[in-house]
């Protein structure tokens, strides 16, 4: 069983952890954002987070050894050169 509980809400990710009596809150990132989900990878121990900005669309996140950092959306390839649009 482990003693660390992650708590995706509206407002922000609480990091829960069993203290000797009781559970308490022992971190909070993301204070003010929507966290829809959270997952760990057991592989490497990294912890994602999926942030819904709403209109800007949803946001993938990586733990790192500092804090967290954003991992870039796929893009589209440059289109080659000389070719032209024809279904607009």
């Amino acid at each position: 069983m482990s003693d660390t509980l992650f708590v995706s809400t509206r407002k922000g990710l609480f990091t829960v952890s069993r203290k000797r009596v009781a559970w308490a809150i022992s971190a909070v990132d993301f204070l003010g954002d929507n966290v829809s989900v959270t997952l760990t990878d057991h592989r490497d121990g990294r912890r994602y987070a999926a942030l819904d900005h709403g209109h800007f669309g949803v946001k993938l996140h990586r733990s790192t050894a500092t804090g967290w950092e954003e991992i870039a959306a796929p893009t589209y390839p440059p289109k080659p050169e000389g070719y032209e649009e024809t279904d607009m």
